[in-house]
């Protein structure tokens, strides 16, 4: 009598094997999205830190009211706040299609209402 596998078992495994794989990918792609999400959030919220603290050390006061350099509206790019060392000196990614975000984007930096608003949409 031969020892082994019948044609039965080695289906009723491959089909746990399906349902278990049914299960654990969309889980797993699920955590991957958010953590990717999260990261570009962070992202976003250090470069937006980075244009307020540049923002800050820019200011100009004129007649009692504070503008930045006589500007309603104006941008800082990535590079620039680099050089200056109010960023981290390394490549900034978009973590959910992996492409390299470029140096020149910008960094809107607003007056509005005596407060410095500051919007990282890459124009301006």
């Amino acid at each position: 009598m031969k020892k082994g596998f019948t044609l039965i078992e080695l289906l009723a495994v491959i089909a746990i094997l399906g349902l278990v794989l049914v299960v654990v990918v969309p889980s797993v792609t699920g955590i991957l999205n958010r953590t990717q999400t999260r990261l570009n959030d962070e992202q976003k919220r250090a470069i937006e830190n980075a244009a307020s603290e540049w923002g800050v050390s820019h200011l100009i006061t004129e007649d009692g009211n504070v503008y930045y350099e006589g500007n309603i509206k104006t941008f800082v790019t990535i590079e620039e706040l680099q050089n200056s060392g109010f960023l981290e000196d390394k490549k900034v990614q978009d973590m959910v299609d992996r492409g390299k975000v470029p140096l020149d984007t910008k960094v809107c930096i607003t007056y509005d209402n005596y407060q410095l608003i500051y919007e990282y949409d890459g124009e301006c």
